[in-house]
């Protein structure tokens, strides 16, 4: 099963942290600990939904907050050789300049990738 929160620091819906320590698998929760309004630590769990189940008696200002993923936009220039080894370039005019010179071919890459893409 592909867990939703890492284990580590997370936020909950009250704005608050919290830290998951592990994630129980025979229980299906989430262990950890939240902290308190007035800085103590508390004991939590969190269902695979995320929401606070500690002693049956949830909070919902205590539910786990989903990170979510930056996305960036990745624009580089490739320049293929004749001998298939690759040069990849940040910018356009350097990379045209070398292609026209040396290369073989000429790729360009531009596309969104978020986070944690191709791991």
């Amino acid at each position: 099963m592909e867990t939703k929160w890492q284990i580590g620091p997370v936020k909950l819906a009250n704005g608050f942290d919290a830290v998951i320590h592990r994630f129980c698998e025979k229980r299906k929760r989430y262990i950890g600990e939240h902290i308190g309004r007035l800085g103590g630590c508390y004991a939590s769990e969190w269902n695979t939904s995320g929401e606070h189940t500690i002693s049956g008696m949830g909070d919902p200002l205590l539910n786990l907050v989903p990170t979510t993923k930056k996305t960036v936009r990745v624009q580089r220039w490739m320049v293929v050789y004749p001998s298939g080894s690759t040069l990849i370039f940040t910018l356009q005019s350097e990379a045209i300049a070398e292609a026209k010179q040396n290369g073989f071919a000429l790729i360009p890459i531009d596309r969104k990738v978020e986070e944690g893409d191709g791991l």
